[in-house]
């Protein structure tokens, strides 16, 4: 206001004073240059600032976490043949040739996600306890479980596998890529997790859980009471855990692997292709011959016929062989990628990993002191070890995004598992509906705390990169500021 009344002041006529009056005209125009360059600088001050406090309000999302997170770059890659040579190319046909430019990465992600939720509540109305489709069970309520479950549930998984491979290359494609996909994407492989692994469960007709218990009586009719490997492990709700457990270690341990290195490097034959494609071929099989398949021995016998081996002779199911390749494979990539990271960045690596060796060693050590847990909630331990799972995952790859230390004691929501586990191994005898309705109201309450900080996560992410979930066509009001800010200040530069 100053220096406009003055050069308003200048503009009189000159009468006399004449020289004095030049002068401070002079003067004044000699110093708008630099007025414009510090009105410049305050707003730029004054933007950093605005920059500084966006993140000062988030809940999940500290300052320094909202800084770093826009510069994160996602480097991985898939080693899989089948993935190089198969998976791939058909993805990226599926994108140049049937995918609109304007639908969202997120949203195709969440589709594949939706075909493996739908066949999930499909078999789970089908399939309660997982082992309705043993007919081999003499059980009053048997009714016959149709195998066309199995066969859409072999499409969903291929269908999921497919899209879930097309996200990048769609992101790719319209030039969305961002951290936000990132994340979304690894979050909905989490919850893939205990939907896979109990379809499969429930498509080999295997019983969660000691058949005498079940049936009420010893049934040494059932060939579950002579496998070996039920025997080795201490009965097939061990085996069911592990299968449960099992893509859950791998997916946890590469999450961890990546947080130190920087990279998610897919070996030769992982989860994530050869796995789900092998999943997809189990289902098919049971749709074929039926899911009493896996509990034959029709697979092994002639082998162990040929190498002489008589007293193993209808003692390894066909269901075996798939179990203990998985457990091999399992243990194989969990010392390999384990040893790799301890090796290049010490024993303190460790410590980012106790709240799933946590979690695996609780459920563990509650499925084998109360064998019949997932004979009367299958679901509910499910479900509850999915939360859990998910919330360590989600929050492990957010941390090494915005380079945060991913901390055990913040990991509240395990404290009640680990406690039930520790009170049970001590001694502590537990009644059955109790311990049931325990878990019950603890799994509720803990997917209604995930669903709330998914929900909050996800909007101070696209809050922070300024975008939409769902959305790539819409301009984020953040950008629409950012973009009217830097037009002010260049007017007025000007």
């Amino acid at each position: 206001m100053t220096s406009t009344s003055n050069e308003k002041e200048n503009r009189t006529p000159m009468t006399s004073g004449t020289t004095s009056s030049v002068s401070s005209d002079r003067s004044v125009r000699e110093h708008i240059p630099d007025v414009v360059s510090n009105f410049s600088l305050i707003n730029a001050a004054a933007a950093n600032i605005v920059a500084d406090n966006n993140g000062s309000w988030y809940y999940y999302l500290t300052p320094n976490a909202a800084k770093n997170l826009p510069n994160y770059q996602y480097q991985g890659a898939d080693l899989s043949l089948l993935y190089k040579y198969l998976l791939s190319p058909l993805a990226a046909w599926c994108v140049d040739n049937l995918i609109p430019s304007w639908l969202a990465p997120n949203v195709i992600t969440l589709i594949g996600l939706s075909w493996m939720f739908v066949s999930y509540c499909i078999i789970w109305y089908w399939c309660p306890g997982m082992y309705e489709a043993n007919t081999d069970l003499d059980l009053a309520s048997t009714y016959a479980v149709p195998g066309a479950i199995f066969l859409f549930n072999g499409c969903a998984m291929l269908i999921y596998q497919t899209l879930d491979n097309m996200d990048g290359k769609q992101a790719r494609k319209t030039g969305s890529s961002s951290p936000l996909g990132l994340l979304f994407d690894h979050g909905c492989d989490a919850v893939n997790t205990i939907l896979g692994s109990a379809n499969w469960i429930a498509a080999m007709g295997m019983v969660p859980g000691n058949v005498s218990d079940l049936v009420g009586n010893d049934d040494h009719g059932n060939i579950q009471s002579k496998s070996l490997l039920s025997e080795i492990f201490g009965g097939d709700a061990m085996l069911a855990t592990l299968l449960i457990l099992g893509p859950m270690i791998l997916f946890y341990i590469g999450t961890w692997e990546q947080y130190y290195t920087g990279k998610l490097i897919l070996p030769q034959f992982n989860g994530a292709s050869d796995g789900i494609f092998l999943g997809a071929t189990l289902h098919f099989v049971s749709f074929l011959w039926g899911p009493m398949f896996w509990q034959s021995t029709t697979l092994a016998d002639g082998a162990i016929d040929r190498l002489g081996f008589a007293s193993l002779q209808g003692r390894v199911r066909n269901m075996d062989l798939v179990l203990f390749a998985a457990i091999i494979t399992l243990v194989q990539e969990a010392v390999l990628k384990t040893s790799f990271v301890v090796r290049n960045y010490g024993l303190q690596t460790l410590r980012t990993a106790m709240p799933h060796v946590l979690l695996v060693a609780s459920v563990l050590a509650m499925v084998h002191l109360d064998p019949t847990i997932l004979l009367r909630s299958p679901r509910t331990m499910m479900h509850l070890m999915s939360g859990l799972f998910t919330e360590q995952t989600t929050q492990l790859m957010l941390d090494h995004m915005i380079e945060e230390k991913f901390e055990l004691r913040n990991r509240w929501c395990l404290v009640p598992t680990v406690f039930v586990a520790a009170m049970m191994a001590l001694g502590v005898s537990f009644k059955a509906e109790n311990l049931d309705t325990f878990l019950f109201v603890y799994t509720v309450g803990l997917w209604i705390y995930l669903a709330f900080k998914i929900s909050v996560v996800l909007y101070e992410v696209c809050d922070v990169l300024g975008i939409w979930c769902f959305d790539i066509v819409t301009p984020h009001p953040k950008k629409l500021s950012e973009v009217e800010r830097d037009t002010v200040g260049t007017k007025k530069t000007n």
